[in-house]
């Protein structure tokens, strides 16, 4: 005997949420500028929109989500296949990812986006250095690694709320 059983409206949001998330990080992938010894990619703004329009577990889930599915080695990469990508000079940051999306989300309810981000790109940068810095040295990972971004962190920090608030106006009218 067959048992018909529905799946509640809440389950279906959150898949199509998380699964939205998903590709805009997939988007962002695509966005790179080739730099050593880490390239700029659009990842950390697309973080960024994720927790300022997600509740944190979404928009953890949704980064989660873009790890697991490079983890099983398709190409979402920039379009490359990096199935180990935990072991290689970016993991560190890509690790950070879905803690800072979470730590964002959470905390953008609580004082200004800006300085939720500020924090969340503190957790980034943190696990970045720690990720990187057995590849080139302490120096070259802390001036490359960190300092080099901040510029494009701070026009992010900008970028991000603005954009945030459009998709929430258009989803919540």
């Amino acid at each position: 005997m067959l048992i018909h059983r529905t799946v509640p409206m809440k389950s279906i949001s959150n898949i199509l949420e998380v699964g939205g998330g998903f590709f805009l990080l997939l988007l962002a992938s695509w966005v790179k500028i080739p730099f050593y010894p880490i390239s700029f990619t659009g990842h950390t703004l697309a973080v960024f929109i994720l927790a300022l329009t997600q509740t944190p577990k979404r928009a953890a889930g949704s980064v989660l989500c873009y790890l697991v599915v490079g983890s099983l080695g398709l190409p979402v990469f920039a379009g490359i296949a990096k199935p180990l990508w935990f072991l290689e000079k970016s993991a560190g940051y890509y690790i950070s990812f879905p803690i800072a999306a979470y730590l964002i989300a959470s905390l953008a309810k609580k004082i200004p986006s800006w300085l939720a981000i500020f924090f969340g790109q503190l957790v980034i940068f943190t696990f970045g250095f720690l990720g990187l810095f057995p590849f080139v040295g302490a120096y070259v990972a802390f001036i490359k690694g960190v300092v080099f971004f901040i510029p494009s962190v701070i026009l992010k920090m900008m970028l991000a709320p603005q954009i945030a608030k459009l998709v929430n106006k258009k989803r919540y009218p």
